[in-house]
């Protein structure tokens, strides 16, 4: 884990596979903080009155850019980015008034910076926003088939999206936590299979909040959900360890996200992501039996972020993972218990 605190020592670029480091800096002066995001072409214009005081945080998962900016004064912020980036901020605070793109915001929506025209952000004092960067190739390949046809469309152009909250607080969360497990000084933060599994929840979790209130105009039929749960319990079986995501099933099944979860709704009452995080847990339970550690186990199942496992893994099985791997091996788990 590296931490820089000078400007001047931020890279011209974050190279691919290189994602175990944090790059922050701190600036006083509008034109400095505009540059820090590379290739955005940004101009600020400061409106409200005071000495400016601006932050930037960023690192990269695989083929994920996360970035935080705090700003101190409201700002005028016009840019335009590369053709074929996807660009999307979530504001973890915004109070007072704010437009993008021509349109009120409060906070509670998506702004979509990316696309083919210039965007025009007129900012509050005080903002705090978090943003993810990926190559449209990288989210056409994340997205099922019927979301190809609906959502790509509607990212052409900057502007403010309405996101469902469970999802806009689930983007907010997961960079938060990314940037939390970063911080930790031991190397388990840089194993390739940790870092692969934040990148695939990274990824869904932007796909979650833009395919938000596409591809729901479908009712499936009653008699086939349970036919469409079937064939991807199946599938998630014989996928075990791959680790395949809710865009997988449906691109293998044919059918819609929209399709998937209303037959593992009506079939098994829950959520496919719920049952999917569940035969992970429970694969996870059995490899602590024989794996030296829980954070291997942990980690072999896909869960990167090892506090929030033992939670969960105690909620669901009413014992910590280091009480478990205690009872299988007769010794203490010395970490991430």
């Amino acid at each position: 884990m590296e931490l820089r605190s000078d400007s001047h020592e931020l890279p011209m670029s974050v190279p691919a596979g290189e994602t175990a480091i944090i790059h922050a800096a701190s600036t006083s002066d509008i034109d400095e903080q505009a540059a820090l995001l590379r290739g955005w072409n940004q101009t600020y214009e400061q409106i409200s009155a005071g000495r400016f005081n601006g932050s930037f945080l960023e690192t990269q998962i695989d083929c994920v850019q996360l970035f935080r900016e705090v700003t101190s004064n409201s700002l005028q912020q016009t840019g335009a980015l590369p053709e074929g980036t996807i660009a999307v901020g979530a504001p973890l605070s915004l109070h007072g008034s704010a437009t993008f793109c021509g349109r009120s915001c409060n906070g509670q929506q998506l702004h979509v910076f990316s696309g083919k025209d210039q965007f025009e952000f007129f900012s509050p004092r005080g903002l705090d926003i978090v943003g993810f960067v990926l190559d449209e190739s990288d989210l056409r390949s994340a997205l099922t088939h019927d979301e190809l046809e609906d959502v790509m469309p509607s990212l052409a152009i900057p502007h403010l999206r309405f996101a469902d909250i469970a999802a806009l607080n689930r983007m907010r969360s997961i960079f938060l936590d990314v940037c939390e497990i970063l911080a930790e000084p031991d190397a388990s933060a840089r194993d390739r299979v940790r870092l692969s599994s934040m990148s695939r929840d990274l990824i869904a979790a932007i796909v979650s909040g833009l395919a938000h209130g596409y591809g729901d105009r479908f009712d499936v039929p009653q008699a086939r959900r349970a036919l469409i749960v079937r064939d991807a319990r199946d599938l998630i079986s014989e996928w075990s360890q791959d680790l395949k995501g809710i865009a997988d099933l449906c691109r293998e099944l044919g059918v819609s996200r929209r399709a998937l979860q209303q037959s593992f709704q009506d079939t098994l009452g829950v959520k496919p992501s719920v049952y999917m995080r569940a035969v992970r847990m429970n694969g996870a339970r059995r490899a602590i039996k024989t794996e030296s550690s829980v954070a291997e186990a942990a980690t072999l199942w896909g869960f990167w972020h090892f506090g929030r496992f033992a939670r969960d893994y105690n909620m669901m099985f009413g014992e910590l993972p280091s009480e478990a791997f205690r009872r299988y091996h007769g010794v203490a788990e010395q970490a991430h218990r």
